[in-house]
C-alpha cells in the first residue's frame, strides 16, 4: 500500500499563489495564521488520495453540471462568437449573476463563486475552481494521449468548429478531436432563459452525479473504489472530522490509512500550538517584550486535547506512504511525535528544528530565525491575531457539503 500511495502522488507541488489559497481556506481564513513549517503538504497529499478532484475552494456539487452546460451552451450559440475564451468568461459572469440571491427575485443564498462581489470579476470563477473535478470525475473526457485538457484548449476545440486551421500543443489539428463532453445530462428547462438559478441538485441530476462520483476510482490502486466513492448517498450524520468512527466504518480497504491521516492530523495541530508558542517565548525572553501566556497555555490545551491520537502514529508507516518530504518538514514531523511521545512540556527544545524548516520555506520572512530579520517579523507578530491550532482537515468540510447535495441518493 505505501508504495502505491507515494507513486500516485509522492510528489506534490503548489504554486505559491496556490499555496496561500488553500492555506487561507485550510485554517479557516484566521488572520495571521499560515503554514509556517510545512504540515499543508501532508494535508494535500492525504486529501488529493481520499478525496481525488476536491478543493478547499468548492461549494456546491451543481457546479459541476454548470460548467459543463455553459460549454455546451457556448458549442451551439449562433452567431459563433470571435474570441471563446471570451465568450465562456462572459457566460460563466452571467452564471454568477443569475445564481447570486435577490430578496424577492430568487437565487442562492449562500455557496455562490464570486457573489459577495458581483459584478465585479473574480480571479478564480467556477470553471478555474472545479477544473480538476471536472477530469477526476468524468463529466470532461482526457485527450487522445490521456492528459486532461486545459481551458483555453477547451476555446480552441470550441472555434475548430470554425476554423480549420486550429492545432493543440502537439500541433494536432483540434477537428479531428472528439468533443470532451459526452453523455451529459440535458440542462433543466430554465437554463436558455435569464431568470435565476439555485444550487439545489434536481433528483436526475442527484441521480446522475451519483453514478459519476461512485466511479472515482482509488488514485493508489484503480481497482478499488476512492473513499469519496464510497460515501455517496451515506448519511454522514455529525461526523467532524473524516476519520471519525462512523467515517472509518465506511472506508473498507482505507481506514488503516485514514486513521493514520487522523493521527498525523493531530500531530500537525501540537506542532502549530508548538511553533506559536515558540514565537510567543522568543518575542518575551528574546526580544524583551513582556507578552500575554496566550499560546503556551493553547499548546497545553492542544497536548490534552490531541495528544493521545497524535502518540499512535506509526512515523514508519506514515513515511512509506505520504511519499518524499523536504528533510526540513520530515525533521518537525519526526521530533514533534518524539516530543509528544516522551509527555514533553516545553517546546523551546525543539526550537532549531522547527526554525530550519520555517526558514527554509520563508528565508528572511522567518519569525523563528535567530537573525535581525527574524527580530523584526517578531516585532510584527500580534499573537492574539494568530489562530489557534486545529488539526489538519483533508477538506473534508468542502467534501460533506459537496456529498449532502446526494444524500438523499439510493
Amino acid at each position: 500500500m505505501g508504495a502505491g500511495f507515494v507513486s500516485s502522488f509522492g510528489l506534490t507541488f503548489l504554486s505559491r499563489k496556490a499555496l496561500g489559497q488553500a492555506e487561507q481556506m485550510m485554517f479557516g481564513g484566521a488572520a495571521g495564521v499560515r503554514d509556517e513549517v510545512g504540515f499543508l503538504i501532508v494535508h494535500q497529499r492525504y486529501a488529493d488520495h481520499f478525496f481525488p478532484g476536491t478543493s478547499v475552494l468548492h461549494t456546491r456539487l451543481r457546479y459541476a453540471l454548470l460548467i459543463p452546460w455553459l460549454y455546451q451552451s457556448l458549442r451551439t450559440r449562433r452567431p459563433v462568437p470571435k474570441d471563446f475564451g471570451q465568450a465562456f468568461s462572459d457566460l460563466e459572469h452571467e452564471l454568477t449573476g443569475r445564481l447570486k440571491y435577490v430578496d424577492g427575485v430568487g437565487g442562492e443564498k449562500d455557496g455562490v463563486i464570486g457573489g459577495e462581489v458581483f459584478p465585479r470579476v473574480i480571479s478564480q470563477p467556477p470553471a478555474y475552481v472545479y477544473w480538476t473535478a471536472l477530469a477526476k470525475w468524468g463529466l470532461i473526457g482526457a485527450r487522445p494521449d490521456g492528459r486532461p485538457w486545459s481551458r483555453p484548449d477547451m476555446a480552441k476545440l470550441l472555434a475548430a468548429a470554425g476554423k480549420r486551421a486550429l492545432h493543440d500543443d502537439d500541433g494536432k489539428p483540434f477537428e479531428t478531436v472528439a468533443w470532451p463532453i459526452s453523455g451529459l445530462i440535458d440542462a433543466p428547462d430554465d437554463w436558455d432563459g435569464g431568470g435565476k438559478l439555485t444550487l439545489d441538485l434536481l433528483p436526475p441530476e442527484q441521480i446522475y452525479l451519483a453514478t459519476k462520483l461512485r466511479a472515482v476510482r482509488s488514485p493508489t490502486d484503480p481497482g478499488e473504489p476512492s473513499l469519496l466513492s464510497k460515501l455517496v448517498g451515506k448519511p454522514l450524520g455529525e461526523a467532524d472530522h473524516c476519520w471519525d468512527s462512523e467515517i472509518l466504518a465506511l472506508a473498507g480497504k482505507e481506514a488503516a490509512m485514514l486513521k493514520r491521516a487522523g493521527q498525523a492530523a493531530a500531530l500537525s495541530a501540537i506542532g502549530r500550538a508548538i511553533y506559536a508558542a515558540q514565537v510567543e517565548t522568543l518575542k518575551e525572553t528574546r526580544d524583551k517584550r513582556p507578552q500575554p501566556n496566550l499560546h503556551r497555555a493553547a499548546l497545553k490545551d492542544a497536548v490534552e486535547q490531541w495528544g493521545g491520537i497524535a502518540a499512535r502514529l506509526d512515523m514508519d508507516l506514515f513515511l512509506a506512504e505520504i511519499g518524499h518530504l523536504p528533510p526540513a518538514v520530515e525533521g518537525v514531523l519526526q521530533e514533534t511525535s518524539a516530543w509528544v511521545r516522551a509527555n514533553s512540556k516545553d517546546p523551546m527544545p525543539l526550537l532549531d528544528v522547527y526554525a530550519r524548516a520555517e526558514v527554509s520555506r520563508k528565508d528572511d520572512r522567518a519569525r523563528l530565525a535567530s537573525n535581525q530579520f527574524g527580530v523584526d517579523r517578531r516585532m510584527e507578530w500580534q499573537g492574539e491575531r494568530h489562530g489557534r491550532a486545529e488539526p489538519l482537515h483533508y477538506r473534508w468540510g468542502n467534501v460533506k457539503r459537496l456529498l449532502r447535495d446526494l444524500e438523499a441518493v439510493a
